[in-house]
């Protein structure tokens, strides 16, 4: 697969519902955390900074999910990525 421009195929990783401190977080504070994370599956050309198999956090309100070999994949921009790990 390969994906163009300043696009990126990433899959999403659950966030754990336990902290480091023990406290669990309620299917609504989830909501609430304005960032998710994801494994980057594939990088456009043009993306500089970021490579397949890093582990990212990026807005949860951009991209859009498709399916791809029986896989919910997310695509979203360079410039949606907010912190590589």
């Amino acid at each position: 697969m390969k994906v163009l421009n300043k696009f990126l195929i990433v899959e999403r990783i659950a966030d754990k519902s336990e902290n480091k401190s023990g406290l669990i977080m309620t299917m609504e504070d989830k909501r609430e955390l304005r960032y998710n994370k994801a494994v980057v599956v594939s990088v456009g050309s043009l993306v500089s900074g970021i490579s397949e198999t890093d582990e990212i956090y990026f807005d949860k309100a951009a991209g859009h999910d498709v399916l791809i070999n029986e896989k919910r994949l997310t695509v979203i921009q360079e410039k949606d990525v907010v912190c590589v790990l």
